[in-house]
């Protein structure tokens, strides 16, 4: 079966937060927009159609489990491996990503938490984006979470959007590369939103951030096309951290975040070939590429009431079917695919095969665990972990 979505059109990426700063509301507004675009964000996972497992929070609502969820976006494939707030036991799952999107409450700031996960982000290597939530709050600040951003003397924060109003007030967005506003005429969490013109008060102020842009990014002009393939790159090297705004809970500003989330972090074919040992013990390369080897890691394990045990597995390299025999390279156990699952927010499809750029749940493993390398019984490797600095594949 040919690929659907072409591998350049793949997002792998997890959302991080500290608690209580909305990761979850976020989450679940992405994947309401994205694939029920028609349909109101409830804010209740329940209404959202997500797999019984991943109901395992307790009684203050703090996911404690990862799971991957695909949706589609302009025609891009996003997988989200939403990270717990609980980072226990996690290692792998941050490992298998290409890119983050940091959540960052408008209200408490940058924490010492959130400056612990920022470096967790920058170890990995991951390219990053930061939405900062909450703005529709009496005491969000945004200007503050920039400057605190910037003290980190790490990425160069670049804002691309200003905030329309604030507090209870919030009632639009500037985007800064279309030089577009988005307004919200009532006040209601699912209000429809009108594209305008910038408001004659923000338009200095928009012009003046459109050019910091610029000067971050190196980009000359006012050309909408090259400054955001400037972003794109300088994302991409790791060089700025662009920061984005809204309102989960009133679903502000999850479109543009979906949209940022398209255009600036990277796809599994941005990457370099992940390295690994081969059954003689020489190094050798996995490329992200259907005609590659099959390999894959496995970087979670639930319990499905309807699935049995389910394997969530990235799929670095060459392409699986249901029915195939593969080896568990660091066991030396043979497993065979019983049945293979994409699981969306309100359905998990059933498929057949899946190929290099994919993140799946796969039924009937056996001997596999959190860690553990799949792959081509007659290409055996074991993949190691790497940083994603070390895999850009010069974009």
């Amino acid at each position: 079966m040919p690929r659907t979505i072409p591998l350049d059109r793949y997002r792998n990426i997890g959302i991080l937060a500290r608690l209580d700063a909305g990761r979850t509301t976020v989450t679940e507004r992405i994947l309401a927009v994205a694939d029920r675009p028609d349909a109101a964000a409830t804010g209740a996972r329940a209404a959202l159609g997500m797999p019984a497992w991943v109901e395992q929070d307790n009684e203050r609502q703090i996911t404690l489990t990862s799971a991957a969820t695909s949706c589609v976006w302009r025609d891009c494939r996003i997988t989200i491996v939403e990270l717990p707030a609980s980072r226990r036991n996690d290692d792998q799952a941050l490992a298998v990503l290409d890119g983050t999107v940091l959540v960052i409450d408008g209200v408490g700031g940058v924490t010492d938490g959130v400056a612990a996960l920022f470096d967790e982000i920058e170890a990995q290597g991951l390219a990053r984006l930061v939405f900062v939530n909450k703005l529709d709050l009496e005491g969000a600040d945004l200007s503050a979470v920039v400057a605190a951003i910037a003290a980190r003397g790490t990425a160069k924060p670049v804002l691309l959007q200003l905030p329309i109003g604030a507090g209870a007030g919030l009632r639009g967005i500037v985007d800064l590369i279309e030089m577009r506003a988005t307004l919200w005429r009532t006040a209601g969490h699912d209000a429809p939103a009108e594209e305008v013109e910038i408001p004659s008060d923000l338009l200095a102020a928009a012009q003046l951030a459109r050019a910091e842009i610029g000067v971050a990014v190196g980009a000359k002009g006012a050309d909408v096309v090259a400054l955001r393939q400037a972003v794109k790159v300088a994302v991409r090297s790791g060089m700025v951290v662009p920061v984005l705004c809204g309102s989960a809970f009133r679903n502000r500003g999850v479109r543009r975040l979906l949209d940022a989330v398209v255009d600036f972090l990277p796809a599994p074919s941005d990457m370099a070939a992940h390295a690994g040992v081969a059954a003689d013990g020489h190094r050798v390369e996995r490329r992200p590429a259907d005609d590659e080897p099959f390999s894959g890691v496995a970087f979670q394990t639930v319990d499905d009431p309807m699935s049995g045990r389910l394997t969530f597995v990235r799929i670095y390299s060459g392409v699986v079917a249901t029915g195939s025999s593969m080896l568990n390279s660091v066991t030396a156990s043979p497993e065979k695919i019983g049945r293979m699952v994409r699981m969306h927010a309100n359905h998990a499809e059933e498929i057949k095969e899946a190929r290099a750029g994919d993140i799946v749940a796969l039924a009937g493993l056996e001997h596999t665990t959190t860690g553990d390398t799949l792959c081509d019984p007659d290409a055996p490797v074991i993949l190691e972990r790497m940083p994603a600095t070390a895999g850009r594949a010069g974009h």
